[in-house]
């Protein structure tokens, strides 16, 4: 069973700062579902749930959200931890954590700070992050401050473990490499028997990428990879009918399926 853990929501963003590459008139076919009336758009921050269906199996926490705050552009805390208590789960029952992708909206919640002294928010939980990543991130042209202060603090308690390529992180849940946002950003593929699903990460962050699967974010760290891993996953997607759980989509139509209408892929909310 997965179940989205809403942690909170980002800025209002104009597309043209985003998508630069994108003329503004690109996105008429899609500003009626993929913008605002205002022409902006907004991503929920936001980890996903993983628990077997009859119980008595390891739990998976995939990404952790922004983090406490309070955050600037609200003034209001971050939810993770009431979203987690809300589906009857606490911290220190959560098995593992995966991270898709070391960016400060996926990891905010990995480590809770008592002054100087870091403590893992999950206690007892594994945390799966790239090796890619962590690589990437602890060379010094490349730290920041989200990455330093809710990531490497995990590898000095004992809680990280590092992912190279596809890994089992519990029976039917394993991750699938798809970098390019970043150097070692991850899916996580889920296997139950009779269906699957996969959990996107960033691998999009707007519906409309779904149909135009060459544009790419400012975020996106390279474009080539990035764009090649959008298509490749999504294409498994659409093949396999898998249930696609995305990072960013607005909650209530962040969970849909790989359709192909007209002949080119698109979006299916459920």
């Amino acid at each position: 069973m997965i179940s989205t853990v809403q942690d909170h929501e980002s800025p209002e963003r104009d597309p043209a700062q985003v998508y630069r590459d994108v003329p503004a008139s690109a996105w008429d076919p899609y500003r009626s579902f993929a913008l605002g009336p205002n022409g902006k758009y907004r991503s929920q921050w936001r980890g996903h749930l993983i628990r077997p269906q009859s119980g008595g199996g390891p739990v998976v926490l995939v990404d952790t959200g922004m983090g406490p705050g309070p955050h600037e552009h609200t003034g209001r805390k971050g939810e993770l931890l009431g979203s987690l208590a809300a589906e009857g789960v606490r911290p220190d029952q959560i098995d593992a954590v995966v991270i898709t992708h070391c960016h400060g909206d996926h990891i905010g919640w990995n480590v809770t700070w008592d002054g100087e002294t870091p403590s893992a928010t999950f206690p007892n939980a594994t945390y799966h992050v790239a090796a890619a990543d962590w690589d990437h991130y602890t060379k010094l042209e490349n730290r920041n401050e989200a990455f330093e202060r809710s990531v490497r603090p995990l590898e000095r308690l004992g809680r990280l473990k590092l992912v190279r390529g596809v890994e089992g992180v519990a029976d039917g849940i394993r991750t699938l490499p798809a970098n390019g946002h970043t150097p070692g950003h991850q899916c996580v593929v889920v296997e139950p028997a009779g269906s699957a699903g996969v959990l996107t990460g960033d691998l999009f962050h707007n519906v409309a990428q779904i149909t135009e699967q060459s544009w790419c974010p400012v975020y996106d760290w390279n474009t080539t990879k990035s764009r090649a891993s959008r298509s490749d996953v999504l294409v498994r997607a659409q093949k396999g009918g898998w249930i696609v759980f995305s990072g960013h989509l607005p909650t209530g139509r962040s969970i849909g399926k790989i359709v192909v209408r007209d002949g080119r892929p698109a979006w299916d909310h459920v």
